[in-house]
């Protein structure tokens, strides 16, 4: 091969991997993943985001609603047919000396590029969004563990986030390594915008669709009841708010309570 040939060759390969995104070294997570390096990253740091913009990220949204919501990917990607995005994202938390751990984050798009899946490189970031714990309920036998319903479903929708699906992941892994063979209530509350019977409704559809995550995780279903409750019990009043104001003071009543009725295991050690 002539030396233009081989010039020739070596651009259309260089272009080839640009138009497909570039391919760097790294390593995997636990579910066989590839993460670049941090070393490939522009902000080799991280960058600090919002939680609540994570949180918010679903499955069919495009790229421009990604970027508007993270930036953009903080690894070289490539131009065209892109079909991964990555991030290191820096959360604060008081488990280490600096103050905050910093998380790499790949967002998938399908072929229609749209958002097809999200992943952590390591699971433990996703419970700094979303903590998972089982606290006594005051004057009653059973634990509870509280979760968000603006964090769990999109809104006005039984459809799980990926953050709320993971975090019922770990509610299946906590009944399953703390408790022997518990009792399991799913109750779904609401806030009081919108009609009651609507209301129930909504309320009706996220706690079964809560049972059923908890039974495809290994829980026994005989032992999940799942009920709607409604705005029936809320939490907050919110008396002389209205619009914007209303549903943000509103917000702990949507809400889906998971109560624990079983004995604790007893540690090994």
């Amino acid at each position: 091969m002539g030396h233009k040939q081989m010039l020739l060759a070596t651009v259309v390969a260089a272009t080839a991997a640009l138009l497909q995104g570039c391919v760097s070294s790294g390593s995997t997570n636990e579910s066989g993943i590839m993460f670049p390096d941090m070393d490939s990253a522009y902000l080799k740091e991280g960058t600090f985001v919002a939680p609540d913009a994570v949180l918010r990220v679903s499955k069919g949204q495009n790229k421009d609603q990604i970027r508007a919501l993270l930036d953009i990917p903080q690894f070289s990607e490539g131009l065209f047919g892109v079909r991964e995005w990555n991030y290191a994202f820096n959360f604060y938390t008081d488990s280490v000396p600096k103050g905050y751990v910093t998380c790499q984050y790949q967002v998938h798009f399908d072929d229609d590029v749209l958002v097809e899946s999200t992943h952590w490189k390591n699971e433990m970031c996703a419970d700094l969004l979303v903590p998972v714990e089982a606290a006594p309920v005051p004057e009653s036998t059973e634990e509870r563990v509280r979760l968000s319903a603006d964090v769990l479903f999109d809104f006005d929708s039984d459809v799980l986030r990926f953050e709320g699906q993971r975090s019922l992941e770990r509610v299946a892994d906590l009944l399953v390594t703390d408790f022997n063979d518990p009792e399991v209530r799913v109750l779904g509350h609401t806030d009081r915008i919108g009609n009651d019977a609507y209301n129930q409704r909504l309320s009706d559809k996220r706690a079964n669709a809560v049972r059923q995550v908890l039974i495809a995780q290994g829980i026994n279903p005989l032992h999940i009841q799942a009920l709607g409750m409604g705005e029936s019990n809320p939490v907050v009043s919110c008396a002389g708010e209205s619009g914007a104001q209303l549903k943000e003071c509103l917000q702990p009543n949507r809400r889906v309570d998971i109560l624990i009725n079983g004995e604790r295991q007893v540690s090994a050690n």
